[in-house]
């Protein structure tokens, strides 16, 4: 396991991590431009409306990265710190990537027989396992944005109501799935950060609403409620 960590840490496989990283980042770029050229030609929003706007996507992404950064730790101990960044950098869950690592190196990762060919292997696996989004996002765009057009051709309404509605049925979704899981399994840990989570977004949503001082807060409810979320899971678990 020792020699097959060292390759996994070499300096070719950083850079190869780095080639990657570095398109994600040209992507951010080249979506950041099209956003601000798009707002230019169309005068939707106001420039302090933009920085708040772009503010408040940052601070949103403190929470999950703290929760994705925590998985990542064990990862890292597990295929290396190039791999780990070359995959939660582009798909973000730790957690698959964790689960197909294992799989692709039939049980062995994290074990003395973790060899050069499992780490090979669990790469791969963990490579096309999260291609499928990718794949998803390439060919799928494009029509989505003509049913966007046609939507708003027939009732301009309909991307409103859906905009407002599709986060609150993915959150339910997904929150859903894992209570769920975690009652069947005899744990009220992932309820317990549910809890915790929408209690503290509706404790400073209130807070922010009455005092003037503390609107400030309001950017960061999500960031809050998610630390909020893990630190209640932890314990109850």
């Amino acid at each position: 396991m020792k020699e097959t960590l060292i390759i996994a840490n070499s300096p070719m496989m950083w850079v190869l991590s780095l080639a990657i990283i570095s398109v994600v980042i040209a992507q951010v770029l080249i979506f950041y431009r099209l956003a601000k050229n798009f707002v230019k030609d169309t005068n939707l929003l106001s420039d302090d409306e933009v920085a708040k706007a772009l503010r408040i996507g940052v601070i949103g992404t403190i929470g999950p990265a703290i929760a994705v950064f925590a998985i990542a730790v064990a990862l890292i101990a597990q295929v290396g710190g190039p791999l780990t960044l070359a995959r939660v950098g582009v798909i973000g869950s730790a957690a698959f990537e964790m689960i197909a690592a294992k799989l692709g190196s039939a049980g062995t990762v994290a074990t003395p027989d973790f060899t050069p060919d499992m780490l090979s292997a669990a790469a791969w696996v963990m490579t096309l396992g999260g291609s499928g989004w990718l794949i998803m996002v390439f060919f799928a765009t494009k029509k989505l944005d003509s049913f966007q057009e046609a939507a708003k051709k027939s009732n301009p309404l309909v991307i409103g109501y859906m905009s407002t509605f599709a986060p609150f049925v993915i959150f339910l979704t997904l929150s859903y799935k894992e209570v769920s899981k975690g009652l069947e399994s005899s744990t009220a840990a992932p309820l317990a950060a549910l809890l915790a989570g929408a209690v503290v977004m509706y404790a400073i949503k209130t807070a922010a609403s009455r005092n003037a001082s503390m609107k400030w807060m309001k950017e960061w409810a999500m960031g809050f409620a998610v630390i909020a979320g893990m630190i209640a899971g932890s314990i109850v678990g």
